[in-house]
Parts: C-alpha cells; sequence; structure tokens
C-alpha cells in the first residue's frame, strides 16, 4: 500500500475514534424530560444555576455526562441522574441538544 493510503486511513480512523457517536435527536428529545426539569426542553436554562446546554458540542456533552456518570465530575443533582443513563441514552441526549440552533445577536455599539 502506498504511504500516502495508509496515512490517509490512519487519519480517517483517528477522527473516526475522536468524534461522539451520532444519537437519535427525536428520541434524545424523548428523554430530555427530566434535563427539562433544570435545562429547559429547548436546552435554554429554566435554572439559574444551571448552564445552558442548546447547541453545545456533542464532543463536550458527552464527555460531561459520562463522567457524571462516571463519578469522576460530580454535582447533586447531575450525579444522580447520569448514573441511570446508559451509553445510547447518552449519545440521543447528546444528539438532541447538540442539534438545537442557538443564535446571538450583537448590541448595537
Amino acid at each position: 500500500m502506498p504511504a500516502w493510503r495508509t496515512a490517509a486511513v490512519s487519519t480517517v480512523v483517528a477522527v473516526s475514534v475522536a468524534l461522539p457517536a451520532v444519537g437519535d435527536p427525536a428520541a434524545g428529545r424523548r428523554k430530555a424530560g427530566p434535563c427539562a426539569t433544570c435545562h429547559g426542553i429547548d436546552g435554554i436554562a429554566v435554572n439559574p444555576e444551571a448552564p445552558n446546554i442548546a447547541g453545545e458540542s456533542p464532543i463536550y456533552l458527552e464527555r460531561q455526562l459520562k463522567a457524571f456518570r462516571a463519578g469522576t465530575r460530580r454535582h447533586e443533582q447531575m450525579s444522580i441522574v447520569a448514573a441511570s443513563l446508559s451509553d445510547q441514552d447518552i449519545v440521543d441526549l447528546v444528539g438532541w441538544y447538540a442539534s438545537i440552533r442557538v443564535s446571538a445577536e450583537m448590541p448595537e455599539p
């Protein structure tokens, strides 16, 4: 195999390992009921102490949910909620919240 082809295949494999699994946004929306209590069904937090997660990076969302589930990141409510999530639940929830489009409008000077 030519060196360039080996490098291309290695790059594709490395990138595919680094990307999160793509979940089903519709399934994630159905599973987001407990999340909506603090983060809102649209990912815009209704609890002033909770972060907005709409449109957040899927890599970030997946890592944080898995960290809460594993206990390497702790939060009173999130640790409890994440403990019951399967890998499929996580990718579906990530698919839902990452698919929400958020826009920003700069104020006039």
